[in-house]
């Protein structure tokens, strides 16, 4: 132990380095701007759908300070007639969203709504709430941390003193409120900045959802009456963009001009789903070539009610059991093979190790509470890559190689699955050249 002691290089700790912080004077401007859709400024499942937004201008986009923001208007405003979102983060609204560079699509995401809330299920507690504060959030009421399993009568009196799901956790309208999101995509959740002038702009398409009804509740709940006509309006893009000084935009310049690239690396995703017939044991098959897969991410859904539905509820068999007790007897195993390679080499068996595969799949911690997970926030997660948090470590799906989800047990009768979605997470990168952009996966 001596030895090695002895053999340890001295440095200068930080309480003793008088070395100032390093400066970025080649930054010389930073403004918050908005875009604005183009086209009109109200929009419904009734009536115009699709909002797009052309992201255009010679500076350097941050893409940390990304944010859509809009305003919900309840049309059937007056006493107790209010309208009830089914989750805090706005997205619920939106079932596809796109992302194009210089005339090419570098993110096309089908139901968009169920993809942003299962990564929003994903995110440590205290970001959920920042999420939940620049939207319909106001479960800051509640308390976190569960007193009881829900089993007997005491328990379920307890269980209405904390955070008990998220479909009940979003504030009522009365008229309207003015929120904000920032989109579950790769390219504005990386570090790099994006120059706008030389990717040709952004454009963002997003399409609302099919039907009034899909994103809220609709009825009668403890004397309040949840009505169902709304619509958007005022919707906007806003972000910071930077100005760099002439010598260093003229050194991009001329990297590029020499035939050399900017490529900024980001992880995306790829959301499918398919029907399970409504059977205990099924496969379903993803037929999708990527160089690069790092994880697949699983969900399931039975069947829409008042305060679950497809765009919300990630569902287990457990959930239809007394008092969402834990049933033995409706643990299922699951597992993924790409190709003749089995992930993990043996199906994952029950709730709690599909959790234990679920973190090395995030990497990061996450907030689901047991009886969430077991419910109606059921998320299998499998870790496609050779080391964690290495860059381009993902399998190569390009050798014609056929990816199968693979359930049993899942389910006793009337209480299968009937659908499932299939997420995979790929890295891709977008190479910005002179002559346009190229995008790799």
């Amino acid at each position: 132990m001596e030895h090695h002691a002895q053999s340890v290089d001295d440095a200068l700790i930080g309480g003793l380095s008088y070395k100032l912080k390093p400066g970025a004077s080649y930054v010389t401007n930073r403004r918050s701007v908005s875009y604005f859709a183009s086209g009109g400024n109200q929009y419904s499942p009734n009536g115009v759908k699709v909002m797009k937004f052309n992201l255009t201008g010679d500076q350097w986009m941050d893409p940390s300070t990304f944010r859509v923001m809009f305003q919900l208007n309840n049309k059937e405003s007056g006493p107790l007639n209010f309208l009830k979102p089914l989750h805090w983060n706005p997205a619920i609204f939106f079932r596809r969203c796109r992302l194009i560079a210089g005339g090419q699509v570098i993110e096309d995401i089908d139901n968009f709504n169920r993809l942003s809330l299962m990564l929003t299920a994903l995110k440590p507690e205290e970001e959920q709430l920042e999420i939940a504060t620049e939207g319909f959030g106001s479960f800051d009421n509640h308390h976190s941390l569960a007193t009881g399993d829900g089993t007997n009568n005491e328990d379920l009196d307890e269980r209405k003193e904390y955070r008990e799901n998220d479909f009940n956790e979003s504030g009522v309208i009365a008229t309207s409120r003015r929120v904000l999101f920032k989109p579950m995509l790769g390219m504005f959740n990386q570090e790099k900045l994006i120059p706008l002038r030389y990717c040709g702009g952004l454009q963002i398409e997003l399409e609302l959802v099919n039907n009034l009804t899909e994103p809220i509740f609709v009825g009668l709940n403890s004397g309040i009456n949840y009505k169902s006509v709304w619509d958007i309006t005022d919707i906007q893009c806003k972000c910071d963009l930077l100005t760099l000084d002439n010598s260093l935009e003229n050194e991009y310049a001329s990297h590029l001009l020499s035939g050399k690239t900017l490529p900024i690396n980001f992880s995306t995703w790829n959301h499918t789903n398919q029907t399970t017939n409504s059977e205990s044991d099924f496969s379903i098959h993803i037929n999708r070539a990527l160089t690069r897969l790092k994880s697949v991410f699983v969900t399931l859904h039975k069947s829409d009610s008042d305060f679950y539905k497809e765009c919300n509820t990630f569902y287990h068999p457990m959930a239809n059991s007394g008092y969402e007790i834990y049933d033995f007897s409706l643990e299922n195993q699951v597992w993924l093979q790409i190709g003749s390679k089995l992930i993990p080499e043996y199906p994952v068996s029950g709730v709690s190790e599909a959790y234990y595969q679920l973190k090395k799949a995030v990497g990061v911690p996450f907030h689901i509470m047991n009886r969430w997970y077991r419910t109606r926030r059921y998320i299998v997660g499998l870790d496609c890559e050779k080391i964690s948090g290495a860059g381009f470590t993902g399998l190569n799906t390009k050798a014609g190689d056929l990816l199968t989800v693979n359930f049993r047990n899942c389910g006793a009768s009337g209480s299968q699955p009937s659908r499932m979605y299939c997420a995979l997470n790929y890295d891709a990168v977008l190479n910005i050249k002179d002559s346009g952009v190229e995008l790799l996966d």
